[in-house]
C-alpha cells in the first residue's frame, strides 16, 4: 500500500503578506507566551487536510492541483479581521480572516478542491465548515481573549497566486511542512 502522509491543500501567501503576519505574530508572542505560534514559513490558508493520506495518491492530488490551476485565475484578498475558534471566551485558535469578496473566491476553490477530491475517492478531513482563514497561534488551554486586544491588526492585500500540496512532519520541535506539488494558478510565471 505504501507510505502513508499527514498532508494539506493549502494555497501559498505571497512574501510580504508572510512579512506582514510575522511582524503581528512576534507582538502577540511576547503577550501570549502559552500560545503555538505559527512560524512565518508556515503561515498559509488550508483548503483540506489529510491525516492519512496514502502516498500513491499525491498523483492523484497533483493532478486535481493542475486542473484547478487552469480553472482559477490569482485574486486579491485583504487580511482584514483576527478572529478565533471557538469563540473569544474559549479561544484554541487565533487567526486572520478575508474581506468579503477574498473569503467568497476562497470558498469557491475550497468547494472545487473537495468536489474533485470527492469525484477520485479521496477523503478528507471535514467537521465544520469552511472558514477562509490564515492560522496565527493555537491555544493547548482554551484562553479567553478581548478582541480589542487585536485592534492595531492593520489590514494586508495579498495576491493568491498558487495552490499547494504539503507534507506536515510532526517533530517535537514543531511540524516541518515540505511541498510535494506546487501549481500556479491561471497565468501565473512560477
Amino acid at each position: 500500500m505504501g507510505e502513508i502522509l499527514r498532508a494539506f491543500i493549502a494555497l501559498d501567501l505571497p512574501e510580504e503578506a508572510k512579512d506582514a503576519l510575522a511582524c503581528f505574530v512576534e507582538k502577540q508572542r511576547a503577550l501570549y507566551p502559552e500560545g503555538k505560534w505559527v512560524r512565518r514559513e508556515h503561515l498559509h490558508v488550508t483548503l483540506a487536510f489529510f491525516p492519512h493520506l496514502p502516498s500513491y495518491r499525491v498523483q492523484d492530488i497533483q493532478g486535481i492541483l493542475e486542473d484547478l490551476g487552469i480553472t482559477f485565475s490569482p485574486y486579491r484578498i485583504l487580511l482584514e479581521e483576527v478572529g478565533t475558534f471557538p469563540s473569544w471566551k474559549q479561544v484554541r485558535v487565533l487567526w486572520v480572516g478575508f474581506d468579503e469578496e477574498g473569503k467568497k473566491k476562497t470558498r469557491t476553490i475550497a468547494e472545487t478542491t473537495h468536489q474533485r477530491l470527492q469525484d477520485v475517492g479521496i477523503t478528507c478531513e471535514e467537521d465544520r465548515e469552511f472558514v477562509p482563514h490564515v492560522t496565527l497561534a493555537r491555544f493547548r488551554v482554551p484562553k479567553r481573549l478581548e478582541p480589542q486586544s487585536f485592534l492595531e491588526w492593520s489590514p494586508v492585500s495579498a495576491i493568491i497566486g498558487e495552490i499547494a500540496l504539503f507534507e506536515s512532519i510532526l517533530k517535537p520541535s514543531g511540524p516541518e511542512y515540505r511541498k510535494l506539488a506546487r501549481v500556479p494558478l491561471k497565468g501565473v510565471r512560477m
